[in-house]
């Protein structure tokens, strides 16, 4: 039916009915989000892209590539020619970059003793027998020792971790910048066999040539989980604070900021079913998803309390219309955009139009079932009032 065609569902008298249907999405989408995956961008780890037309399993891929590896719950999804293959973190390599993490702590504490005991030592020389000057430098000097032992317990577990990868290494004790060295050379040299056993274990498994390999190491995952877990966070705050200058209202504010909610949630939910995880690639994608979800909600609320002419149905009417019209043409450009990415394989695309596809989906219902409705309700209570 054309979007001209469509009845005005606004006049109907009980509209707080329609506003069930996106809570039971929104309930839909939190269950199904609390399912959702980290890639490896943000949770680190291994995303192995490998050109094939071998007829794969699966699951039973992923069963020799766990063994194999001694890695939990590695993924793998196949389509025509591509495989992709999210490989978690190696927990002894884990172990070996916390250990590594330490070290360089324990190294700038060193750093800064060893600058305070040389300090100390040129006062004594110009105020010799200064019993305060040479308590405070028996103390640094200690606690220099301290921290040259703690450095040296912080490698001696980092290569440990990494023997299965390297073998055993030597160091002395005594050098801090062999020790220094060591540690650097020893994770990237590990780090390096790794991959190789990877790829090696990857070609007893899969016969292929052409790969793609990106290596994300936790630290560095969770540096990027927490700057997205700031910038949804930032973006909606701001929203937030636009919309209430524009209504100086809480009521329709809120309207506007549980539809932009409900859609994320929603798309959450679909990134589950979909097997999208969620990376820096989807993360785009939901942010374009807020953009899209707030300008047809802003629209919607715009229309009914701002302008005057004809019923606040009437003006919902128009809104609607409008809204779809875009809200669809937008569905066409990214539904054709992931049937490619599907055929070609084209992961990034995949994951981008794959959540404002179905995001934009779930905007229909909750803006013209729940965001609509809610600031209609308002309007009305507030002409009454």
């Amino acid at each position: 039916m054309p979007v001209f065609a469509l009845p005005n569902i606004f006049t109907h008298k009980n509209l707080r009915y329609y506003i069930a249907v996106p809570l039971v999405l929104l309930v839909v989408g939190l269950v199904l989000s609390t399912q959702l995956t980290l890639d490896t961008s943000l949770s680190g780890g291994i995303n192995l892209v490998i050109q094939t037309n071998a007829t794969i399993n699966s699951q039973q891929l992923a069963s020799h590539i766990s063994s194999a590896l001694k890695v939990a719950s590695p993924s793998v999804f196949a389509s025509p020619g591509t495989l992709q293959i999210t490989i978690p973190n190696n927990q002894s390599l884990v172990a070996a970059e916390n250990y590594q993490l330490n070290f360089y702590a324990q190294l700038s504490n060193y750093t800064a003793l060893n600058l305070n005991t040389t300090s100390l030592q040129n006062a004594i020389h110009s105020n010799p027998g200064n019993q305060t000057l040479l308590s405070q430098l028996s103390a640094s000097a200690s606690a220099q020792n301290a921290t040259l032992l703690g450095m040296k317990s912080q490698l001696d577990k980092e290569l440990t971790s990494l023997t299965p990868f390297i073998g055993s290494v030597k160091y002395n004790p005594g050098d801090v910048n062999n020790m220094t060295a060591v540690a650097q050379n020893a994770y990237s040299n590990a780090n390096n066999a790794y991959h190789q056993k990877v790829l090696s274990t990857m070609h007893s498994l899969v016969p292929f040539t052409t790969y793609s390999l990106q290596d994300v190491g936790p630290t560095l995952g969770r540096f990027f989980l927490g700057q997205v877990e700031d910038v949804i966070i930032g973006a909606f705050v701001l929203i937030s604070i636009a919309v209430f200058l524009i209504f100086r209202s809480w009521a329709p504010s809120l309207a506007i900021i549980f539809g932009a909610g409900n859609d994320i949630i929603i798309a959450l939910g679909a990134m589950v079913v979909l097997n999208i995880p969620l990376g820096l690639a989807s993360v785009g994608g939901l942010l374009m998803l807020i953009g899209y979800a707030i300008d047809t909600e802003m629209i919607t609320a715009v229309r009914i309390l701002k302008r005057k002419e004809g019923t606040p149905e009437e003006r919902a009417y128009g809104a609607m219309k409008t809204g779809l019209t875009m809200t669809i043409a937008a569905i066409i450009s990214f539904g054709m955009l992931f049937i490619v990415s599907l055929v070609e394989y084209v992961p990034t695309f995949y994951q981008i139009s794959g959540v404002v596809l179905f995001g934009l989906i779930a905007d229909i219902i909750t803006t013209w079932l729940g965001n609509a409705p809610l600031i209609l309700m308002y309007k009305k209570r507030h002409e009454r009032v």
